[in-house]
């Protein structure tokens, strides 16, 4: 856990901890025990979204669960003899509720991923009902010795938790999509041509450096990393990039970008190259039409880099456009690339407002996370 997860974990404890706790014991009618594993509940380079994340998968599923047993005076009395304690701990980054949220003999384990599924509350307050009115009859009539939870400093971590996909797609979405109209602004409609000998793609009359990504057969219905496409003779000085793709992946648990090849019915590569042309700072990613063959390179370019958006009135349009065009997390989306522009990002409630010297972009969004308005102001 870096420097940043923890100040993150520091802030949700001093600033919201408390009073949930406080809707807990009220919902509950008594003081529940709670053991939260505080050092396990980080993933690296997402704690920006912990003070939005925590409540909703943690908490508010528990508060409206023990609402929902205690409609009753039956209800409140099974639970404050059945509940021994609540156990919040992260040890394999879970977020089938399913698998994440088990009770037995007394005890309430919540071992869930801190940020992957935040949105689903009401799957987990379900888990949690069902658990609870199922077993608490249990507790009381056929009590078993209490099994010791595992504590975080035991637990061994042998290779990078998996993230889902979707998470990291939804965090650079905003970014790629900028950099993608970017590139179309400049060579809509121009004829190409391109020459793997030499690395380029040529646009009417500008040349661009590529580096290859990979490639989609329509006939075959797969999808073929560049590294792994020994046929094409490929120069190894275009596969630098590809090579860092699968090494990013690698570290960050996205095991798809080390498998060779992907049986894939429809072509994936929009939603790879947005991926990819961020995980590996380029300026954007190319999709070039041959017979039955769909070939993706990488482009390196400071032409199309000196033209990324900073004024916040297109920040605000390219983002716009974007959640009209592009089905993603519109929450999670705007608070990363906020961020990305270099802007200081915090919740108010349930909306996100950005800070940049005299700007200041506003998201307002509903209770299912979608944007409902993006203004900007001047501070």
């Amino acid at each position: 856990m870096g420097l940043k997860e923890k100040r993150a974990i520091q802030a949700f404890q001093k600033e919201q901890f408390g009073s949930l706790k406080k809707e807990i014991n009220q919902a509950a009618g008594f003081d529940v025990v709670l053991e939260i594993a505080w050092d396990t509940l980080y993933e690296d380079k997402f704690a920006h979204l912990y003070q939005d994340s925590f409540p909703k998968i943690y908490f508010l599923p528990l508060i409206e669960a023990l609402k929902n047993i205690c409609v009753d005076d039956f209800g409140k009395e099974l639970l404050k003899n059945g509940l021994r304690k609540v156990v919040i701990i992260n040890q394999d980054n879970k977020h089938n509720p399913a698998n994440a949220i088990t009770f037995e003999t007394g005890v309430l384990i919540i071992d869930h991923s801190p940020i992957l599924n935040a949105d689903k509350v009401e799957d987990r307050t379900d888990r949690i009902t069902i658990l609870l009115e199922n077993n608490l009859d249990e507790v009381q009539i056929q009590p078993k010795q209490e099994k010791p939870i595992p504590q975080s400093e035991e637990v061994v971590e042998e290779k990078p938790k998996e993230i889902d996909i979707n998470e990291v797609y939804n965090q650079y979405i905003a970014l790629s999509y900028e950099k993608q109209s970017v590139f179309a602004d400049m060579v809509e409609d121009l004829p190409w041509q391109f020459d793997m000998a030499k690395g380029v793609v040529i646009f009417g009359d500008i040349e661009f450096p590529v580096q290859m990504l990979a490639t989609y057969s329509e006939k075959e219905s797969s999808w073929l990393w560049a590294w792994a496409n020994k046929q094409s003779g490929i120069p190894e000085h275009l596969l630098a990039s590809v090579y860092e793709l699968k090494e990013a992946g690698s570290r960050k648990g996205l095991e798809v970008f080390a498998s060779p090849k992907l049986e894939i019915d429809e072509d994936p590569g929009h939603f790879y190259g947005a991926l990819s042309s961020v995980l590996t700072s380029s300026s954007c990613y190319c999709q070039l039409d041959f017979k039955g063959l769909k070939v993706y390179v990488l482009i390196k370019s400071d032409v199309l880099d000196q033209r990324a958006i900073t004024q916040t009135p297109f920040i605000i349009s390219n983002f716009t456009k974007m959640i009209a065009n592009i089905d993603c997390s519109h929450k999670h989306a705007l608070y990363c690339y906020l961020e990305q522009k270099e802007f200081a990002v915090e919740f108010t409630g349930n909306n996100i407002v950005g800070k940049k010297e005299d700007n200041q972009i506003l998201g307002i969004f509903d209770l299912k996370g979608r944007l409902m308005k993006l203004s900007n102001t001047t501070v």
